[in-house]
């Protein structure tokens, strides 16, 4: 009991000292907050505007389908359309899916860019920031968050095999949806532990030149010792966004379209802003797993700025 309190006491010093972080440079935290929040609201919009209506469209031609007789010029014809939304559908969800991806990596980019200089307590202005659309900077996070994805899409898809027998033998429909609710909680709990290593070595590409499986393996090797803080971390936010999901839930779907789309912008920038904290949060364990190791955190590969002018800065941001 002892030494849980004390793993619970570290994780709250890595909240407080996340938390200290956005009071050193206000101006520059603050900024690369309002930034991947504000490309985060514009996916979303693109997804209630363009993704959601062609969704509603396929389902309601597909559904006049079986009410029409198959022998006539207007059912081909009708079929043809059909597929043919289905093909501007996956087309979308593509676009979506690709822009969602480079936003988020872009986001990690700029995160934790910003927090190890304020963490070294270096003098950085807005307008002295890293240029990190080059693909200098995209390289090495890119590789390593490639890798993240195959793990985590390898990881569900294992659920999906344990899942399959349960639904394959479970007659009761409450009895499968019981086991399913307990297994898929089983794999969340255990994903937010194998996320120590994803994490970390998302913050060690960036820091540094290793990346890939290479990154993975020296998060893996630099995290020993910290890995029940970490976890409990990992829990804390994962407990936050499902609790912000649980609380959007409980909303009127009947509510008027306004009312719905201000509701989903809250819960898209809460989530977003959420994790953003959490990588704040491993930049500093970064530190925190490099000092333990003995090893001068400063002998790390500096981060190589570029001086922008007014005018090249303003049109870099949104």
């Amino acid at each position: 009991m002892a030494s849980f309190l004390n793993v619970l006491k570290e994780v709250m010093c890595i909240l407080h000292e996340s938390g200290k972080l956005f009071l050193k440079n206000k101006k520059l935290m603050f900024s690369v907050l309002v930034f991947p929040l504000f490309l985060n609201v514009l996916v979303y919009l693109f997804n209630v505007f363009a993704i959601k209506p062609e969704i509603t469209n396929l389902i309601q031609e597909s559904s006049l389908i079986p009410l029409m007789d198959p022998s006539t010029p207007e059912y081909l014809a009708h079929l043809m359309k059909v597929f043919q939304d289905f093909q501007q559908f996956v087309v979308s969800s593509y676009i979506f899916a690709a822009v969602s991806s480079v936003i988020n990596l872009l986001s990690v980019l700029v995160i934790v860019h910003a927090s190890a200089l304020t963490h070294k307590e270096e003098n950085v202005k807005l307008k002295d920031f890293p240029v990190l659309l080059t693909l200098k900077y995209w390289k090495g996070p890119l590789v390593t968050y490639f890798y993240i994805v195959l793990f985590t899409l390898g990881y569900w898809f294992l659920f999906f095999i344990v899942l399959f027998p349960l639904l394959l033998f479970s007659t009761k429909l409450d009895y499968l949806a019981a086991k399913s609710g307990a297994l898929f909680v089983l794999f969340s709990v255990f994903e937010s532990y194998l996320a120590i290593v994803w994490y970390l070595s998302l913050v060690i590409s960036i820091l540094e030149e290793t990346y890939g499986i290479q990154a993975l393996g020296k998060a893996a090797k630099i995290v020993k010792g910290m890995k029940p803080k970490l976890f409990l971390l990992n829990l804390f936010f994962g407990l936050v966004s499902f609790g912000l999901v649980q609380i959007v839930r409980r909303v009127d779907l009947n509510s008027s379209f306004p009312v719905i789309l201000t509701i989903g912008l809250v819960l898209v920038s809460s989530i977003a802003a959420v994790r953003m904290f959490q990588l704040v949060s491993y930049t500093i364990t970064y530190f925190q797993c490099k000092g333990l190791q003995g090893k001068d955190v400063e002998s790390l590969r500096d981060v190589e700025y570029m001086k922008l002018s007014s005018t090249t800065l303003i049109g870099a941001l949104p």
